[in-house]
């Protein structure tokens, strides 16, 4: 009970409450990280191909061949990039200054 007659009972369900919004902010990472991966592939696919530009310039521009690969889980990689790096640090550190 010592927890719940605390002056700072506010503080302290703050920074509880950031230490899941960052926990949470990582589950929906880890359940989409088969995406993440393919987001990572696709920028070095595109970092490589201009990278082979900038070697040879005297080369036409290189054009970006057809990809039907679909972007699933934007928004929950989006999510939980906010909630893990951003909200969650947020409320942590709002727990302990106050």
């Amino acid at each position: 009970m010592a927890f719940l007659s605390g002056t700072n009972l506010i503080s302290d369900v703050v920074s509880i409450i950031g230490v899941l919004v960052f926990c949470s902010g990582l589950h929906l990472l880890w359940q989409s990280r088969r995406e993440i991966f393919g987001w990572i592939e696709e920028y070095f696919r595109l970092f490589r191909m201009s990278m082979k530009q900038v070697a040879e310039p005297a080369h036409p521009p290189l054009e970006l061949p057809e990809r039907r690969v679909e972007r699933k889980h934007a928004v929950r990689i989006a999510l939980g990039f906010v909630l893990a790096f951003l909200v969650a640090p947020m409320l942590i550190t709002l727990g302990l200054a106050f």
